[in-house]
């Protein structure tokens, strides 16, 4: 009997637990079978887990935007000579396309068509056509001219192509 002697008055202290023994007796046969089960409040263990949760998205560093480093030249008056048969230039239009032609900006120039995934071809054709007129590919000159209704995307895929080729001279010029 004093064995169950701590259990009687757990009645009084019941609510103040997290965990709780429940005794039940078998009132038919003469022996007491006392059979216990014991019952686990989980809620602070839930109000754990969420204040942990909280304490991790409160300290975590989110990850931080990236900027492309653009390198832009200073402006001056110095007219840079141009040699036409080693320009290509670029427009870049809406729904990722490009109007190219070769040679310098003209007024009414003979347009060519190309998507996004083409140009590499293009500038690849460009470069050997170079080297066989002057006798080194790094000659090469791309003129980019980013169109009002082109995106930031489509900028920054013509930059990766130029520099995927290794184009040594690019120009960038007001958005037309």
């Amino acid at each position: 009997m004093k064995k169950y002697a701590i259990f009687k008055h757990l009645h009084l202290i019941q609510k103040a637990n997290m965990a709780q023994i429940e005794e039940k007796t078998n009132n038919k046969s003469k022996r007491y079978l006392h059979k216990r089960s014991l019952r686990v409040d989980l809620t602070p263990m839930v109000d754990l887990g969420f204040l942990l949760i909280t304490f991790f998205v409160l300290t975590t560093s989110l990850s931080q935007p990236t900027a492309a480093a653009l390198i832009m030249p200073k402006d001056s008056d110095v007219k840079i000579p141009i040699k036409e048969n080693a320009t290509l230039t670029l427009s870049l239009m809406r729904n990722d396309s490009i109007a190219w032609y070769e040679g310098a900006p003209q007024i009414r120039p003979v347009l060519n068509y190309c998507r996004f995934n083409e140009l590499r071809s293009v500038i690849q054709q460009k470069q050997k056509k170079v080297a066989s007129k002057l006798g080194n590919r790094n000659a090469t000159i791309i003129i980019i001219y980013p169109g009002k209704e082109s995106s930031y995307k489509n900028f920054m895929d013509a930059l990766d192509e130029i520099s995927i080729n290794d184009i040594k001279h690019y120009f960038i010029m007001k958005p037309i």
